[in-house]
């Protein structure tokens, strides 16, 4: 399988809504709708979980990503992600990527398998794009 990141750096072909989406199997995207409550607390029906990565249309992005400035900003100037931008820093980038950085606390609470799952593709999304310092600003 081709790997596809998100403008940020997410593992689109990770993501449950992704791979939900690319199923279309109605009691998959039941499953990751339920997942996310629990996890996140996100309240979304099971037709809203899918998604054909970031950098799609609004109506084929899953919903949260539709006002995503990086997001935006790569479609816009015709990139594939943030990676191939030499504009740095990024306020665009930075907001987008700090919303994954304490997901990583979510291991402590969660079976390794629904960590691995629910939570893993959308950790270190900064390694994903080159020149941008960690959570940390190394």
């Amino acid at each position: 399988m081709t790997i596809h990141t998100s403008a940020c750096g997410v593992i689109c072909t990770a993501c449950p809504a992704y791979l939900a989406g690319q199923s279309n199997d109605p009691a998959e995207r039941e499953r990751v709708a339920a997942a996310w409550h629990e996890i996140y607390g996100l309240n979304f029906g099971p037709e809203a979980i899918t998604c054909g990565g970031c950098l799609g249309s609004d109506e084929a992005v899953f919903c949260t990503s539709r006002k995503c400035s990086a997001r935006r900003c790569c479609r816009s100037r015709g990139l594939t992600s943030c990676a191939a931008c030499a504009d740095r820093p990024c306020a665009d980038l930075e907001r987008a990527q700090s919303i994954w950085d304490d997901l990583e606390e979510k291991a402590k609470t969660l079976p390794e398998s629904a960590f691995k799952e629910f939570v893993l593709p959308y950790c270190h999304a900064r390694q994903h794009v080159p020149g941008m310092p960690d959570a940390a600003g190394r």
